[in-house]
């Protein structure tokens, strides 16, 4: 990471202001605050460690599209209670994206759903899901899905649109 010494003084200034209202951690402040004041670049990895990198807008829409599709479904079961073979699909309900490849995915989507208040209605599978945590890959299935719902031009109206993009 590269700090202006500008960026430096207003980290700074940040850090001297939890130095004082952050008891407990005033050497941790003094710390950092010694290293900007120097300009010691070897620790500057201290400051961003923590910081993912930025999620591309495609990726944001990505999710949002599998979102919207499982939305759609969810829509049709509450219509359809006893369509026994959607409701039984091994896609038929958001599994979430996998927690090791898929993470920055499960991250965005529990930022949707916990943080935002998007997409609510996924909340009945998060304990079945371990919290979106699919624990094995996903993308190429939602990838094909998602195609398949554009092909549609997005009308997952019917049971026969829904069991296409399921089984894309």
């Amino acid at each position: 990471m590269e700090l202006t010494k500008k960026d430096r003084l207003m980290l700074i200034n940040q850090y001297e202001l939890l130095k004082l209202l952050d008891d407990g951690n005033e050497k941790h402040y003094t710390e950092l605050i010694e290293i900007l004041t120097n300009g010691y670049e070897i620790f500057y990895s201290d400051f961003d460690e923590w910081l993912s990198d930025d999620m591309p807008q495609f990726e944001g829409l990505f999710v949002l599209d599998i979102l919207s599709i499982y939305r759609s479904i969810e829509t049709y079961k509450r219509k359809n209670p006893n369509d026994d073979e959607l409701a039984n699909h091994n896609w038929g309900c958001f599994q979430g994206f996998d927690g090791n490849y898929e993470s920055t995915y499960r991250a965005f989507t529990l930022f949707l759903i916990d943080i935002q208040g998007k997409f609510e209605e996924q909340n009945v599978y998060k304990d079945r899901t371990d919290s979106f945590n699919s624990h094995s890959a996903t993308l190429d299935k939602y990838r094909s899905m998602v195609e398949q719902w554009n092909r549609m031009d997005k009308d997952l109206s019917t049971r026969e649109n829904i069991l296409s993009v399921l089984k894309a």
